[in-house]
């Protein structure tokens, strides 16, 4: 009997589908970079600094999910600058609760964790990976 056997790479569509989601955010910021500049510029109080921000804000969300979604080279270090930005940005952009942008920023906030959650899901299977190859 002649079968064929479909095989997911978890990994790889994982990292596709959280990559995709900084792509799409940072290509969004491009297409709306002085107002991205000025929203960053009025949580943060940056000043002229704030392009600069922006432009790294952009780098991090496109260029480094990129080249977590490629994952042959350092996915691990990749995941690992993910979670902090991640982390940074719903502290300074999504932690009031209250006002009308409440309700948003809870959303915005658990959206968050879950991506988070997701990097270090991968972060465990690269890991748990490692070992066992150096352990045969």
């Amino acid at each position: 009997m002649n079968t064929t056997t479909f095989k997911i790479n978890w990994d790889v569509l994982s990292r596709v589908f959280i990559g995709a989601l900084f792509i799409f955010a940072g290509i969004g910021k491009i297409m709306s970079f002085d107002n991205t500049t000025g929203y960053i510029n009025s949580v943060l109080k940056t000043g002229s600094l704030s392009p600069a921000i922006t432009a790294i804000t952009i780098f991090i969300e496109i260029v480094i999910a990129a080249v977590f979604i490629y994952g042959k080279y350092q996915k691990d270090v990749c995941a690992y600058i993910l979670i902090a930005f991640t982390a940074l940005a719903t502290l300074f952009f999504h932690s009031d609760f209250s006002g009308p942008a409440g309700q948003m920023n809870v959303m915005m906030t658990f959206k968050n964790l879950a991506i988070i959650g997701g990097l270090f899901a991968t972060l465990d299977a690269v890991h748990r990976r490692r070992s066992v190859s150096h352990n045969h």
